[in-house]
């Protein structure tokens, strides 16, 4: 009997308190938007505000649409996304609690236990709001915020199919997938240690996994091989370099490459590779591009090989779409001409990880936002013809060894000549050498 009247209290005073809220007691997100809007200057000139015109509830979050008034912009209000994130996340003395959450209470004797769990976990609770327009505002606020948890495993690569990468977890809980086959080429941003090198990792396990017999790689790692060089012996890995002499060879046998595969559709009359049923595909994929800026260097000799290898990145990015060639440039410098103007043109998809400031995700995304992103690892803006914040896959160490596994090949390194004269004639100091070789 005693807990029969204690449960009915604990509930009513729960159902009390949604009450309150669902009346005003806690607030109304559609009013504090507007409410906040007004008190960040987001007023028309002739004093009109945005006024809500749809409140829709759908599975994880909350969409308002809101009508905008003539003269103002969406790209004012993202702007100002942090003040609207900040203000609907006031602590309230009356929590957001839902029927759904009343649903899930059971009466038993653990009632109050459970009621203290429900508590502490509206307490915690941060809303996350994204910004978009399609000819009205659109406010959508999450209840929930965006995993920072998304391992890299073999379910992932089940979910893609073809040239698809998977790109990251939407706070939907919606896979985003890329698609090199409708758009070839991609620009990647970030600062050091937020996500940038992990993901091309998992690109590069993806294809592997994919695309075993049909993709060719070109890896140029500027950070000295720290990123790339467990891939050094993969069969698929045609050419990897570590340094811009090295990267000029590389990208020198890409661009000779495009052009043979231009002569062979000329050959059978055909335009691009999938309408000649050529399977193959070749990713460059150049790791901290910003070391091959010619504005850097030291010396004329330098600039020349920089020079180079813009120029061959230049016209793989303009003629590679329909030859089977994608392009893939990675950086975490923040100064607008790190990447090659002709190859920012024709990357049509972006992916920017958190950086410093508005122009670093200007140099990437040709907006800001990505400065805004939290500090989070892994947290990244994709955008093509739409935006999407998604926590990107990471991938670990023994996943990326299980993948290149199989595909090792050992080849012999080059290693440099430092005698080249002494080896001409077969002598050393006027001496025969004894050279003594492993079986």
């Amino acid at each position: 009997m005693i807990l029969e009247v204690l449960s009915s209290t604990v509930m009513g005073g729960v159902l009390v308190s949604t009450y309150l809220y669902q009346h005003g007691g806690g607030g109304n997100d559609a009013k504090k938007i507007e409410r906040i809007a007004a008190n960040a200057g987001l007023i028309a000139k002739d004093g009109k505000a945005i006024r809500i015109y749809r409140r829709t509830k759908k599975e994880g979050y909350t969409e308002y649409a809101f009508q905008m008034p003539q003269g103002m912009s969406s790209k004012q209000f993202s702007e100002k996304l942090d003040r609207f994130q900040d203000g609907l996340n006031i602590k309230k003395t009356v929590l957001d609690i839902s029927l759904a959450d009343l649903k899930e209470l059971r009466i038993n004797k653990d009632i109050l236990d459970q009621v203290k769990r429900l508590l502490e976990k509206k307490r915690k609770l941060r809303k996350e709001v994204e910004i978009h327009f399609d000819g009205m505002l659109i406010f959508k606020v999450f209840k929930d915020p965006l995993t920072d948890s998304f391992p890299y495993d073999d379910s992932l690569i089940k979910r893609v199919n073809g040239w698809q990468i998977p790109v990251g977890l939407e706070r939907s809980g919606t896979l985003v997938k890329h698609d090199f086959e409708q758009v070839p080429h991609m620009a990647l941003g970030g600062a050091t240690r937020y996500g940038k090198s992990n993901f091309l990792n998992s690109l590069i396990v993806s294809l592997l996994k994919k695309q075993p017999d049909n993709v060719t790689f070109t890896l140029i790692d500027l950070k000295g091989g720290v990123e790339f060089a467990d891939y050094e012996n993969v069969r698929q890995v045609k050419d990897i370099a570590y340094e811009p002499e090295e990267a000029v060879v590389a990208l020198e046998n890409a661009y000779n490459d495009m052009r043979a595969m231009q002569a062979k559709l000329r050959g059978v009359k055909k335009k691009k590779v999938q309408d000649a049923g050529i399977k193959e595909r070749h990713f460059i994929i150049i790791d901290e591009v910003g070391e091959l800026n010619p504005g850097e260097a030291v010396s004329k000799g330098e600039r020349e090989i920089k020079e180079r290898c813009q120029k061959y990145m230049s016209q793989i990015a303009r003629l590679g779409a329909g030859l089977g060639f994608r392009q893939i440039l990675a950086t975490q410098y923040g100064t607008g001409d790190v990447i090659p103007r002709q190859c920012k043109q024709n990357s049509d998809a972006k992916l920017c990880f958190r950086v410093r400031n508005g122009t670093a995700s200007r140099v990437v995304l040709d907006e800001e936002g990505a400065e805004k992103l939290p500090l989070i690892k892994g947290r990244a803006i994709y955008q093509t013809d739409k935006r999407h914040v998604v926590q990107t896959p990471y991938i670990d160490e023994d996943m990326i060894a299980s993948t290149i596994g199989p595909h090792i090949n050992i080849r012999p390194r080059k290693e440099p000549n430092l005698n080249a004269e002494a080896s001409e004639q077969g002598t050393t100091g006027g001496k025969h050498s004894l050279v003594i070789k492993d079986a």
